[in-house]
């Protein structure tokens, strides 16, 4: 055997073992790679979702603290009316007791 031909052959060999181990490593790397895309994707699309929820709950919220805004308005309103009927109820008991004959009382 020729020892120039052995070399060759095992030169010729390690460029064969070293291109099928680029080969695997490049295809092993795409498919990770595509993986990560993947899931990734599948991610930004769960966290799409979850802002969409976010966003409808908060025109739900909106709506009910319009509308609650506006319960405490009436609210309001009718207080003010009712310390306005009692004020005058105040001053007619205070009539009614003058009238009769009472003196004026810090309690009434």
């Amino acid at each position: 055997m020729d020892w120039d031909n052995l070399i060759t052959f095992f030169r010729m060999e390690n460029l064969i073992y070293w291109i099928v181990t680029m080969v695997v490593v490049i295809l092993t790397t795409i498919k990770q790679f595509n993986r990560q895309d993947k899931k990734s994707k599948l991610s930004n699309d769960e966290i799409l979702t979850n802002l969409q929820k976010i966003d409808r709950q908060n025109v739900k919220m909106l709506n009910l603290l319009e509308m609650h805004g506006q319960d405490i308005r009436t609210l309001k309103k009718d207080v003010n009316i009712l310390e306005h009927r009692v004020s005058r109820l105040e001053d007619s008991q205070v009539n009614i007791y003058k009238r009769l004959g009472g003196q004026n009382s810090d309690n009434t």
